[in-house]
């Protein structure tokens, strides 16, 4: 394509004014006025992002630290997704204080951080830092090579990206990076190099998942080289992370993270703060007893709809508006508008992703300007500014859509701009294709939601300042369980309607009870982690440590623990009797790679253990020692829980993405499954004989689960 910057259709010089007219004195004042608006929001900027940054790990940089540091202890991946256990890999190797999580990035991600991990985490988060001022000043290079703009217009139109910047920089994310290579894809467009504008493209795809967005671009082109060059970048990038980490984490991510994110089904499901249409109609349309319990319209079809439409008429609308011969100014537009095309389709809209802007404000103020109409110049550097500006809390509580609201704008102006003067034709064919794709993605939405609301009567209250609820167990006054606090994890007993925080000096990340028992049996975690008992009554008592391990499980006569013990990402399962010194005895070794235990009130032990992705049940009989493998268990299968009569087993077993409830009879073989929403159902133990706690998800967010009770039919 012919670069904008020699396009005979500009009308402008680098000097394009601003503002819609100016004066001579006007004009000479503008450089001025400028360079101290762009000196003041640097200042602004190191003050508030860069030297906060540079002195605090804060998240998340953390995350994909830790993630690489796991690969550099050898330590496996299968298991990165997992809350619990990755909080507990960051407390063994001490990496920060306070709460991690990987998910929802794909391995591939890690690759850009194992050359760090010979830096303690401080350190080489701020060489972090300064590869991300890199990223930035190649990215705005690169732009002035293609673009009219001098440098003072592309560093203050940068920086004007404020609160996306601010973050990106503070947090230690990604996005800056992803900037680089999508301005570098243009660049390479731009110099008629596609498979290499392709391969750029292929490589931030294998990162963030969503830039494979821009395929929808090269086949609308029929740019095949591109094609050909981003398939082949996703692919070497994705077959270096498969050598690297091993396939495992990749199925795990396949299986079970992947279909989560492509439905947003992620953090702050309904929190319009994130500004994206799926968290707006979500918010709508949707209930949840605690996150959203007041939607306007409690409606899943509502919701299956408009998420449909607005999908088609999102994408139809781009393709629509670029029909027809290309021109420089038009093909720019189109690079432009595709960027807050993919911030809008995407289903996890955080607000560092508005980094990407920087480029189509800067690519598209630039094609407008060469139409020669500067009125829709500067709407759109407003809209820009809208996008990308920190709103104040008590404006954002009236105003809570701001950024989304800039980004569609955006969007739709460049759009306009692209089809003024020109015919944009709507034919039957485009109508059917439409219509078919609004039936399709409505089909689709609808499915997602469909018994979602399954378990919402019997969900036990969360407490008001924890996230995530997990792992409840019954205790001789109520229930016990996890809880992810602001700054760790607490375990919480929950009795007569009131909650009772035990505080701890560590994490806990399991515990273990028993209806008719008045002790709770923790995994405390630190640089090691440790068994730990601790009377409920009165609540306070000193604090028993038995043994070190993790998971524990204990059986429903009390006379049993069962737990997990686990050397560089190998758990081994073990036995202890609760009521002697006897040493603990190894019932399972690590090369079965152990993921859950339970125990039976006669010692027997039945573990989950094999792959992260495709895990099997196994029975350890206390007496003989013998291994026999459940196979008439379907798997994959994880969470079991004998019943307090041993005559039943309660597990979690994974469909289609989904851990659903299961329990069955051990002599007949009769199963029923008890939960059938696309979401997890995890961690059930038994209250009593004929009801069970268990952690759910539905509605939530991936993991971000509450605790809900069901009475068995």
């Amino acid at each position: 394509m012919a670069v904008v910057k020699d396009s005979v259709e500009k009308l402008e010089t680098s000097e394009t004014s601003l503002v819609p007219t100016l004066d001579p004195p006007t004009r000479r004042w503008l450089p001025i006025a400028e360079w101290v608006l762009l000196v003041g929001l640097l200042a602004t900027f190191s003050a508030h992002s860069l030297f906060p940054a540079w002195r605090s790990l804060n998240s998340e940089f953390p995350n994909y630290y830790l993630a690489a540091s796991l690969y550099r202890e050898r330590i496996p991946l299968d298991r990165i997704y997992e809350w619990t256990w990755f909080q507990r890999q960051n407390d063994h190797l001490g990496v920060r204080d306070g709460l991690v999580s990987f998910a929802p990035n794909p391995p591939t991600l890690i690759l850009t951080l194992v050359p760090f991990t010979t830096l303690k985490p401080l350190a080489a988060k701020r060489v972090w830092l300064v590869s991300n001022l890199f990223f930035l000043v190649a990215s705005l290079w690169m732009l002035h090579r293609v673009t009219s703009l001098n440098w003072r217009r592309l560093g203050l139109i940068s920086v004007l990206c404020i609160l996306p910047l601010h973050i990106d920089f503070l947090f230690g994310r990604h996005y800056v990076l992803i900037l680089m290579l999508i301005c570098g894809a243009y660049y390479a467009s731009s110099l008629d190099r596609q498979r290499t504008s392709g391969a750029l493209l292929g490589a931030a795809a294998a990162m963030k998942l969503f830039p494979a967005l821009f395929v929808i671009l090269f086949i609308w082109k029929r740019n095949w080289r591109a094609v050909i060059g981003m398939v082949l970048s996703a692919t070497a990038i994705t077959t270096l992370s498969l050598l690297m980490f091993g396939a495992e984490v990749h199925r795990v991510f396949l299986n079970e993270v992947l279909s989560h994110a492509s439905r947003g089904d992620w953090l702050g499901p309904y929190a319009l703060s994130q500004n994206s249409f799926i968290t707006l109609w979500s918010h709508l349309f949707l209930i949840e007893p605690e996150l959203n319990p007041h939607p306007w319209i409690n409606s899943s079809m509502l919701y299956a709809v408009a998420q449909a439409a607005t999908v088609t008429l999102l994408v139809f609308f781009f393709l629509l508006s670029f029909r027809g011969k290309d021109r420089a100014y038009l093909t720019s537009l189109q690079w432009a508008a595709l960027v807050p095309l993919l911030l809008l389709l995407s289903t996890t809209s955080g607000t560092d992703y508005s980094c990407l802007l920087i480029f189509t404000a800067i690519v598209g103020f630039d094609a407008l300007s060469a139409t020669g109409d500067k009125d829709r110049g500067l709407i759109f550097l407003l809209l820009y500014v809208l996008a990308c500006a920190p709103v104040p809390d008590r404006i954002a509580n009236w105003f809570p859509l701001s950024r989304l609201l800039g980004t569609t704008g955006l969007y739709s102006l460049l759009l306009y701009g692209a089809g003024s003067g020109r015919k944009v034709v709507f034919g039957l064919r485009w109508l059917a294709a439409g219509l078919i794709a609004f039936a399709f993605l409505t089909l689709y939405n609808l499915h997602t939601v469909r018994y979602r609301d399954e378990d919402f009567g019997g969900r036990l209250p969360s407490p008001p300042t924890g996230y995530r609820s997990a792992n409840p167990v019954p205790t001789a006054g109520g229930v016990a369980f996890t809880e992810m606090q602001p700054k760790k994890y607490e375990p919480i007993l929950f009795e007569n309607a009131t909650f009772r925080e035990i505080v701890m000096s560590g994490d806990v990340l399991s515990v273990a009870g028993g209806r008719s028992l008045p002790v709770v049996y923790s995994e405390l975690t630190g640089q090691q982690s440790f068994i730990t008992r601790l009377p409920t009554e009165p609540l306070g008592s000193a604090i028993e440590t038995l043994t070190d391990g993790q998971e524990p499980a204990l059986s429903a006569n009390g006379k049993w623990l069962a737990f997990i013990r686990e050397e560089h990402g190998e758990g081994s399962a073990w036995l202890l009797a609760t009521d002697s010194k006897n040493v603990s005895l190894m019932v399972l070794p690590g090369t079965y790679h152990v993921l859950d235990v339970s125990v039976t009130s006669e010692g027997d032990v039945i573990a989950a253990a094999g792959r992260t992705s495709d895990p099997h049940l196994f029975l350890i009989r206390h007496r003989t020692g013998e291994v026999v493998e459940l196979t008439e268990f379907p798997h994959p299968a994880r969470y079991p829980s004998v019943s307090p009569d041993g005559e039943r087993l309660a597990f979690s077993r994974r469909e289609h993405g989904f851990w659903h409830l299961v329990i069955r009879e051990f002599t007949t073989g009769h199963e029923q499954q008890l939960t059938h929403a696309s979401c997890n159902a995890v961690s059930p133990s038994w209250e009593d004989s004929s009801t069970l706690l268990y952690a759910t998800d539905c509605g939530r967010g991936v993991g971000l689960s509450a605790i809900a009770r069901i009475a068995l039919p």
